[in-house]
């Protein structure tokens, strides 16, 4: 918890960081994958938020199943453009590399700090995120070992009015805290370009693209993400 409050006064140079600097690796891996997902938002009072999503993803050039999981948030307006928020996610892995293939059954859980000022007609956002994933059914002694993420992420958005188009544009970077990489920890970052738009009566449609290179081992990995998500809010408050 330390850490995660530490975090939020690292923002800002996080954000410089993330837009001026970029690791210098030899391509070794690519791959294009397609994720989508659909979401219902509940705005249960002025403060306070739910959602719960269903999320499919595909990689291998969008050939091959990667994983489908379900997906509960809930957030928190502590006070104006601060909010607090945590998730859990029961995830369905596709293992189909090596000897020993099939279904594994993982379980994350989040938690979040997010900072919002509006400067005109843009909107800048921090975003501070602790994850913990662990695979359900092994114990440590079998062989799983939980994953740890913070997660640093600054974003600008634009509403496009004439058109009611929102453009949002997030630069992210993770940080392993177990990895043992000089870097300390460093070892992930992604781009994203999302444009959305709703539609009365509807809902929402969104689609986006990302770019995200992860160098935590001695071959870099890199992959392209275009994904699409239809989502449909509830206001309870009115």
């Amino acid at each position: 918890m330390k850490r995660f409050i530490r975090g939020l006064y690292s923002l800002p140079l996080i954000a410089l960081i993330l837009f001026t600097t970029t690791p210098f690796f030899a391509q070794d891996t690519e791959d294009l994958e397609g994720w989508s997902a659909i979401e219902l938002n509940l705005k249960a009072t002025d403060k306070l938020f739910f959602s719960v999503s269903e999320h499919l993803r595909y990689r291998n050039d969008i050939s091959s199943l990667k994983n489908y999981f379900t997906q509960i948030k809930v957030n928190y307006e502590l006070f104006k453009n601060f909010e607090l928020g945590g998730g859990i996610r029961y995830i369905t892995d596709n293992d189909d590399v090596g000897n020993k293939q099939g279904h594994e059954y993982l379980f994350r859980y989040q938690f979040d700090a997010v900072f919002k000022q509006k400067i005109d007609r843009v909107m800048v956002s921090f975003r501070l995120r602790y994850q913990n994933k662990n695979q359900l059914g092994l114990s440590e002694s079998e062989g799983d070992a939980p994953t740890e993420y913070t997660r640093y992420r600054v974003g600008l958005s634009y509403k496009v009015k004439p058109i009611k188009l929102n453009v949002k544009l997030f630069g992210e970077v993770f940080n392993e805290p177990q990895s043992p990489e000089k870097n300390k920890g460093f070892n992930r970052h992604r781009y994203t370009l999302k444009l959305s738009r709703k539609f009365k009566n509807f809902g929402a449609l969104g689609i986006f693209y990302a770019l995200q290179d992860d160098y935590s081992s001695p071959i870099k990995k890199s992959k392209s993400i275009v994904g699409f998500k239809y989502s449909y809010n509830i206001n309870l408050n009115k």
